[in-house]
């Protein structure tokens, strides 16, 4: 499977100008959004340990456990249709893949290898980039078609290129530990991102702890397979769920500084770094909110002399994509980013429409701290990636790819209290003689 999964990966990671589809599922997919950010939050207060764990209430597995009868119902119908319709999006016009079997012509992986032996023969990584991109046939008009110098430059200066592999290898790894240890945190109702009170995820069990590391398996094996390790958007996407394991241990400050890691390594992750300011003005941590503003201001000061140092470079020869990047392409681009895990890549793209539905129903069942941080974070990728990428861009999704992992593992906790919710109740529907039998 290993090297089938490197292959498919490979394909995602080549570079091509096809149009999106595009269609009204876009619609569905922001409403699903909108349901995992808010599911079960009535009192507006979804950062709040009261709201996890109200005064006088007993733990639940989810807050899923709070649903009336006929609510929950209806969420249940409302699942069924969501995962109906994007199985729907996988087998209709609408769906969309990079992937390909094989390796023809020109792909990221083979540029940012290039580009890596140039700097370990002693070129600076811009004079690198503008020997490789242009006779490789990649626009460079954009300043967004040119990676910032961080990644390559890092694997460049290393004694043995590969020793990038175990580096990220290891930062996988710590990943899957830092989130056994936030999640054994709310198993035993410790202190989870400021919050004093017992998590109301306390009562899930080691079953959804198991599940969510065998998942998490899924994007992380992706880190160590073939030559990807060169790919500045794994190493994004490890120091992003790095980051909000970070938070669920409470150690805010080492969640900033992992946070702002991330987004050196890909721009792409400067959302996260924003929600993150906002949630830390939100809930009034000044020390943390400094530290965001300080590491975003670090950022856009290297961000700029990236920019200055790109400008010179761009000839009047440059070429741009046919297509820009805003070109909503709704449920189906969303459905192939959330496919780049070495599990879903080997399977049917349905598959994963049933995976990210899952995964949204247990974000919106998880309202302690850590919960909320995660689901807001793969929610507002998701957004973002219903309006924005081209059909080559699917390997953005290996930013979030470990943060969902944690939302479907909550998947068969979260459906069997729905199921209980819906099922409540039900006696009293009967006639009065038989109601009597059910007590």
């Amino acid at each position: 499977m290993c090297n089938q999964t490197a292959r498919q990966l490979k394909g995602a990671f080549q570079t091509g100008n096809s149009p999106l589809d595009r269609g009204p599922i876009a619609r569905v997919t922001a409403a699903l959004s909108i349901f995992a950010v808010g599911g079960g939050n009535t009192s507006g207060e979804s950062y709040s340990c009261r709201e996890s764990f109200g005064k006088g209430s007993m733990p639940h597995s989810t807050s899923y456990a709070r649903l009336t009868p006929s609510r929950a119902r209806l969420v249940l119908a409302a699942i069924v249709a969501a995962a109906v319709l994007a199985v729907a999006v996988t087998v209709s016009p609408l769906a969309s893949s990079n992937l390909r079997a094989g390796v023809k012509g020109k792909n990221d992986v083979a540029l940012y290898q290039a580009e890596v032996e140039r700097i370990q023969r002693g070129q600076g990584y811009y004079e690198a980039a503008a020997a490789e991109l242009a006779p490789r046939g990649y626009p460079t008009r954009s300043v967004f078609n040119w990676r910032m110098p961080l990644p390559m430059w890092l694997l460049g200066k290393l004694p043995v290129a590969w020793f990038g592999k175990l580096l990220l290898g290891g930062l996988s790894l710590l990943l899957a530990v830092m989130a056994l240890q936030a999640l054994g945190r709310e198993q035993h109702g410790g202190p989870n991102d400021s919050c004093k009170e017992p998590s109301s995820a306390s009562g899930l069990g080691i079953c959804t702890v198991a599940m969510t590391l065998l998942l998490l398996n899924g994007p992380l094996m992706l880190t160590v397979l073939d030559d990807l390790y060169v790919v500045p958007v794994l190493w994004a996407g490890v120091f992003l769920g790095l980051s909000v394991s970070a938070f669920g241990l409470n150690r805010p400050y080492l969640g900033v500084g992992l946070g702002i890691a991330a987004v050196f390594f890909r721009e792409l992750a400067l959302p996260y770094c924003l929600l993150g300011a906002a949630i830390a003005w939100w809930r009034g941590r000044r020390g943390e909110l400094l530290a965001w503003l300080l590491g975003l201001t670090t950022w856009c000061i290297f961000f700029a002399l990236h920019c200055w140092h790109v400008s010179g470079l761009i000839g009047p020869e440059a070429r741009a994509h046919q297509h820009g990047w805003i070109q909503f392409g709704g449920a189906g681009f969303v459905i192939s980013t959330v496919q780049m895990n070495a599990y879903l890549l080997v399977l049917p793209q349905w598959v994963t429409a049933l995976y990210l539905v899952a995964a949204l129903v247990g974000f919106a069942g998880w309202n302690t701290p850590l919960g909320v941080r995660m689901g807001l974070s793969a929610c507002l990728f998701l957004a973002a990636f219903a309006a924005v990428g081209q059909s080559f861009n699917q390997y953005w999704g290996s930013l979030i790819a470990p943060l969902l992992c944690f939302g479907a593992a909550r998947f068969p906790a979260s459906i069997t209290e729905i199921c209980r919710a819906a099922a409540k109740g039900r006696a009293w529907n009967l006639p009065s003689e038989l109601r009597a039998g059910t007590d």
